[in-house]
């Protein structure tokens, strides 16, 4: 696949040494100067938009990048209102980061659009398929509700193992196994009985403000809990928790590290292959954490015969399910984004590896495949 330089090179091909060098300064200047970043995007010939899973599947002008980013420039200016039939388009994204890697700006059309996102809560355009989720943050701190069931685990120990919403909401069994796996490899893990959302759901709809105050109290539980380590099986909340947080002055005082960066660190896990499987490597991981080989380093480290699929690493296919707003607005394409991924996957083994409750849930609810999450592979192997 070209690399994000290539139309550069290709395009002045043809021209003399001087003329590359006054075209490139200029280029360069861009970068750092110039119109805002929105309308950087919004004037892009859409240069990302072959890695886009929402542009792949949807097959929109509107849902492409640069298509998100013309409408928020438009609402920025007042040309368009700010109400839902705008904003709609600019929610279109699953924060999956696959745009940066072939932006010669390095732009995340995510975070450009943040402030508009941003202004649509504070103006009170909010979708009614958010207002649930955001009343579940704010009343219960999980995205589900309230957990009625709530099993017991140790609330005392070395390493704090931060469950997040989606397995505690849904897949209480995975968190068992991890646990198990935890104890199998001698860590002496713990959770917190009042552990809460990292807030980054309520980030990624535009709600700053819920996620500040999520935030603020996470921050302080971790702070407090008296954990040499955290371990957390949700790479959105590990991303959460590293590189979110202190942009908002709340800095975690130990080492956060999602189960794949600390199966990495550990240097016999099995060592004996076990059959073959292959993996999806979560968006979060991969373009948040810029953990690009994890996933198949582990696997192979465990000892399994791993099937690389084609678009795995830094060139990831989403789930569909990430960012917490496609999934809601539209649930059908998100269905189709992740029927598209489990093609490729299937087609290498009926057996797929994942890192992240999300993904592990979408593969679930729209394919017939058994998906595994890393820690209950873990405990079942070891």
């Amino acid at each position: 696949m070209p690399g994000k330089w290539d139309w550069l090179k290709d395009e002045m091909g043809g021209v003399s040494k001087i003329t590359k060098f006054s075209t490139v300064m200029k280029f360069l200047k861009g970068r750092v100067s110039g119109p805002d970043d929105m309308t950087k995007c919004a004037m892009c010939p859409n240069m990302c938009r072959h890695a886009c899973p929402i542009s792949i599947v949807d097959g929109k002008e509107t849902t492409s990048p640069a298509g998100k980013s013309r409408v928020g420039m438009m609402v920025d200016h007042d040309v368009l209102p700010m109400d839902e039939e705008n904003l709609y388009p600019m929610l279109m994204c699953l924060s999956c980061g696959c745009c940066e890697r072939w932006c010669p700006f390095d732009f995340s059309v995510s975070d450009i659009l943040r402030a508009e996102k941003e202004k649509g809560v504070e103006e009170g355009v909010i979708f009614e398929e958010f207002q649930e989720m955001f009343d579940n943050l704010g009343n219960y701190g999980l995205v589900q509700g309230e957990i009625k069931k709530k099993k017991s685990y140790p609330n005392q120990g070395d390493v704090l193992y931060l469950r997040g919403c989606e397995f505690r909401g849904d897949d209480e069994k995975v968190i068992g196994k991890t646990m198990g796996a935890f104890e199998k490899l001698g860590l002496d893990a713990f959770v917190l009985s009042d552990e809460e959302c990292c807030g980054i759901p309520a980030y990624n709809a535009g709600n700053t403000q819920l996620f500040k105050k999520l935030a603020r109290k996470m921050a302080k539980r971790i702070n407090d809990s008296g954990a040499e380590k955290v371990i957390t099986s949700c790479p959105s909340c590990a991303y959460a928790y590293r590189k979110l947080y202190p942009e908002f002055g709340l800095d975690i005082d130990v080492e956060v590290l999602h189960i794949v960066e600390y199966l990495e660190q550990k240097k016999d896990i099995l060592g004996k292959k076990k059959g073959t499987v292959t993996f999806h490597d979560p968006c979060k991981l991969v373009n948040g954490l810029e953990n690009k080989k994890g996933m198949k380093d582990v696997l192979e480290k465990i000892g399994l015969n791993v099937k690389v699929p084609r678009r795995s690493g830094e060139k990831t296919f989403c789930c569909g399910y990430g960012g917490s707003t496609v999934c809601r607005l539209n649930e059908y394409l998100s269905s189709k984004i992740s029927e598209e991924r489990l093609d490729e996957l299937s087609s290498l083994s009926d057996k797929i590896i994942t890192s992240c409750p999300t993904c592990k849930k979408a593969f679930e609810e729209n394919g017939n495949l058994k998906v595994y999450d890393i820690g209950e592979l873990l405990y079942e192997l070891l």
